[in-house]
């Protein structure tokens, strides 16, 4: 069994998260019990919704929180048996890039290896007066198919380390759920 690194991760509605489902009376029934599902974040206080592992489409009907392992303090709803957030089911994400969403959603076709090429994009997106544009690092979900990816917001103030050689520079960011993450290659030209 995979241990929660996380800890206590509290949600807000919207949020899309893995979480490794309990033993309660409705999960029991439903045979779920022990299984790691996306569960969406209603808008409705207390109220979760399923999603399908292999469709991404909604399971069953919305379920309370607290039948699938959630828990409720003075901050919010919480689980300790989170395993990953930012989850999106999408089949054209490619696992390692870089993307501009726009509103919480990927921009079609804007992605790159080299993390400068989607700060400059979002920039380009920012002086078109769309203040919501970000660049996300992705990767495949690790406890879901492979449709289902995991998203981290990476700033655009973040600082780039390099390395340049002769024939290519390197660059690498920092951010507390990737240490020393490759942001991409750039190859020069020869002198």
């Amino acid at each position: 069994m995979v241990r929660n690194q996380l800890g206590k991760v509290h949600v807000k509605p919207g949020d899309v998260v893995a979480v490794r489902l309990g033993a309660s009376e409705c999960m029991m029934s439903m045979g779920l019990t022990g299984k790691v599902m996306a569960v969406r974040i209603l808008e409705e206080p207390g109220f979760g919704q399923l999603r399908d592992r292999d469709t991404g489409r909604d399971y069953s009907m919305p379920n309370p929180l607290g039948w699938m392992s959630f828990f409720q303090d003075a901050d919010g709803w919480y689980s300790d048996e989170i395993r990953e957030t930012g989850l999106s089911y999408s089949v054209t994400h490619t696992s390692g890039r870089f993307y501009v969403y726009v509103g919480g959603k990927q921009m079609y076709g804007v992605q790159s290896l080299r993390f400068e090429e989607m700060c400059d994009a979002a920039r380009e997106v920012h002086s078109q007066g769309i203040s919501s544009a970000e660049v996300r690092f992705v990767e495949n979900s690790r406890f879901l198919s492979i449709w289902w990816s995991r998203s981290t917001v990476v700033p655009l103030d973040t600082e780039v380390r390099e390395e340049v050689t002769r024939s290519v520079r390197d660059t690498w960011v920092d951010l507390p759920e990737y240490f020393n993450l490759f942001a991409g290659r750039q190859h020069l030209k020869e002198v």
